[in-house]
């Protein structure tokens, strides 16, 4: 009805590495011979979406560089030009990666690939077997883990797979040859001839270097049941089997992609046009994720969910609000499986000891309150632009209290931060009709949400905001500096260059 013409889908058995079913496109009686049905779309590479990102998050922890829920910011970024954004357009501040993974937030997850770079990401995903990622590094960008390269839908089984066995402890080298069953002989020797010498060759040679311990955890994030209400539509799979599974959705609505794993098996789906037509309301929550439940249902169950790994693991001291290691100032830990990779992951940067005075209420020092009057207490502070929308969806988070009347700052804990425009942005502007440069927004968090905020565009003032820090202004081509200057003398600048229209 909305459409979308083509699907296919591919079950590979986890032990074997054989692909045990296979359906290479749909099969509507309506639509032999059109809609591009004679692709065989199994093996026809396209743009990924967020199916990439499980790899990314089982890379880091495996690295040791991340642990699994420690906040990623989820702010408005801008990347070497390239400014993602999340697929309902809002932001979280912060969000435990974890977290990020299962809701498949886009800006944490470039944050990640920025944090293991792509190159890096790049060998790892030619280790894994992928054989269609054959431009440099340089060509992807940070658009790598949202779609900005292409893969089969059977590399992307068969990588799934090899991390099942590796968190099974079944070595690749013993896998079977691959085999194809299919409902009738002649359709399995055509697979065969075609694909199993090649397939086979290159798949009894993969080495997956994540960590079981990583893969473990990367897994216990995709299980979760109970995903957010972005992600509609998870309920109606509430009864289905257990399994590790994510979505995604290419640009433009084109590709709709759903892979779940378990301990026998992982099913690969892909739904979209062969010709390559986006369609609005295409994604793989909704068109590509029902074909997905529906085929593991007819699956035989599996007797018992994946082992946690003995070996490279180990339970550490986590600080409860920021999910780092637990640092001296953090006040509440909790013990948690993480890598043991990930004990050389750096302490909770989020939380410091304040002086207050004994109501609490306001910060104070040796200049204007005596020993007797300070209390210390431990504090989760994040910084400005963060804590502008973290605090919005965390109503319990408390914001830093300001100093008493005569005190002086000796914290220097910065009271706001940009959030547009980015630092030596290049920003285009474009024209109105009338051949005139169009207006742009920059845009402050200040931490005190009742603060007033002075603005000057190149040393000339230009306003005052409140509440909302976010001022329209007018530039010509060229370079430029925007500053505000708060009530209690706090300044900040951006520079930015501005491009117009030739």
């Amino acid at each position: 009805g909305n459409g979308i013409h083509n699907a296919a889908a591919v079950v590979i058995e986890v032990a074997t590495g054989s692909a045990v079913a296979w359906a290479g496109n749909s099969l509507l009686p309506d639509t032999t011979g059109r809609h591009g049905r004679d692709v065989d779309m199994v093996t026809a590479p396209r743009s990924t979406g967020s199916i990439m990102k499980p790899f990314l998050y089982a890379a880091l922890l495996s690295s040791g560089q991340l642990l699994p829920n420690a906040l990623i910011p989820d702010i408005p970024t801008r990347f070497q030009g390239f400014r993602p954004e999340n697929a309902d357009f809002t932001y979280s501040g912060a969000v435990p990666a974890g977290d990020a993974l299962a809701r498949s937030l886009n800006i944490p997850a470039v944050r990640m690939l920025q944090m293991y770079e792509e190159e890096r990401f790049l060998i790892l995903l030619r280790q894994m077997g992928f054989t269609t990622f054959t431009k440099p590094a340089s060509h992807y960008g940070l658009s790598l883990i949202l779609g900005g390269g292409e893969a089969t839908l059977l590399e992307l089984a068969q990588a799934y797979a090899a991390m099942a066995r590796t968190l099974q402890g079944i070595p690749d080298s013993q896998l079977a040859h691959r085999k194809f069953e299919a409902a009738t002989e002649e359709q399995a020797q055509s697979r065969i001839r075609r694909l199993a010498d090649r397939d086979a060759t290159r798949n009894s040679q993969l080495a997956i270097p994540l960590s079981p311990a990583a893969i473990w955890l990367t897994y216990e994030a995709l299980r979760r049941v109970n995903r957010p209400e972005t992600e509609t539509g998870w309920q109606y799979f509430g009864g289905a089997p257990e399994v590790a599974w994510k979505t995604g959705t290419s640009f433009g609505y084109r590709d709709a992609w759903a892979i779940g794993t378990t301990p026998s098996h992982v099913v690969a789906v892909w739904a979209g046009n062969a010709d390559g037509e986006g369609r609005p309301g295409l994604s793989g929550i909704t068109s590509a994720a029902p074909i997905l439940f529906d085929i593991i249902r007819l699956l035989p169950p599996s007797a018992s969910w994946f082992t946690r790994p003995e070996e490279g693991m180990t339970l550490a001291s986590l600080c409860a609000a920021s999910g780092f290691r637990a640092g001296p100032d953090c006040p509440e830990t909790r013990e948690e499986w993480i890598p043991e990779t990930g004990l050389r992951s750096d302490a909770c940067p989020y939380h410091t000891v304040v002086t207050l005075d004994t109501t609490e209420t306001y910060r104070v020092n040796s200049t204007c309150a005596s020993p007797r009057e300070i209390v210390k207490r431990s504090w989760f502070i994040l910084p400005p632009a963060m804590e502008y929308y973290y605090r919005m969806r965390n109503p319990a988070y408390r914001t830093l209290p300001p100093f008493r009347k005569g005190c002086s700052d000796d914290m220097q804990v910065p009271a706001m931060e940009f959030i547009y425009p980015p630092r030596d942005a290049r920003i285009f502007i474009p024209r109105s009709l009338q051949g005139q440069m169009m207006s742009m927004l920059p845009e402050i968090a200040h931490r005190r949400r009742n603060a007033k905020v002075y603005w000057h565009l190149d040393n000339n003032y230009i306003g005052m905001t409140d509440y909302l820090h976010q001022t329209e202004i007018s530039v010509g081509e060229g370079e430029h500096v925007i500053t505000a200057v708060d009530e209690e003398g706090m300044t900040v600048s951006r520079k930015f260059f501005c491009i117009g229209t030739l």
